[in-house]
């Protein structure tokens, strides 16, 4: 098509002696972009024309299927029989990879001061947080270490990385349900318990 329009512009420009070289290439070019168009429009709705077609035939072997699950004497199997073509044909599902849980504001504070935790006995529900906070006024270095948790709960993950004595604070959410038992190392009876329900 471009070879043909070429050729027809410039035997235009050629028999008219009006006609500038300017003209004659602004007609070549127009010539050119038309069959470009026009190529690329067939192509669109070749591609949509095929989308509909699958799509029919989706339709026609859906139908087809159901026919043959009506033919069942049984009710179970007929309904058995209509849940596998329904899953079949259904569209797939896209699975969304696990969105990372946001940290929720902590609905215990623990004051964590010379020789003892306050308060030494907390009860919050599964997914809630807990602030352990150290007191200005302290003299002696303390931590917050977990001695005894549920099953599956690393105690790593419920230990201070060290033993501040003032200007800390220590936050950890607890997911796993059950009774978590903390204590200071430095100091023995520095005790406390975490009832997550």
């Amino acid at each position: 098509m471009r070879k043909y329009g070429l050729t027809f512009a410039v035997v235009a420009a050629l028999s008219v002696g009006a006609l500038s070289a300017g003209t004659a290439a602004a007609s070549v070019l127009a010539a050119s972009h038309t069959a470009s168009s026009g190529a690329g429009s067939v192509g669109t709705s070749s591609s949509a024309r095929s989308t509909k077609k699958k799509a029919a035939k989706k339709r026609a072997a859906k139908k087809k299927a159901l026919r043959k699950c009506n033919k069942k004497r049984q009710t179970k199997r007929r309904k058995a029989c209509r849940r596998t073509v329904s899953r079949r044909f259904s569209p797939k599902r896209v699975i969304e990879p696990d969105r990372p849980v946001k940290p929720t504001a902590p609905v215990a504070t623990i004051d964590v001061l010379d020789d003892y935790y306050s308060p030494n006995v907390v009860t919050i529900k599964s997914g809630e947080s807990i602030l352990w906070v150290w007191s200005d006024l302290n003299h002696d270095p303390h931590e917050v270490n977990l001695i005894d948790g549920p099953a599956g709960v690393k105690r790593d993950e419920f230990r201070t990385a060290s033993a501040p004595a003032a200007q800390f604070t220590f936050t950890r959410t607890f997911t796993v349900p059950g009774t978590y038992h903390f204590a200071c190392s430095l100091h023995v009876n520095m005790r406390m318990t975490v009832e997550v329900e």
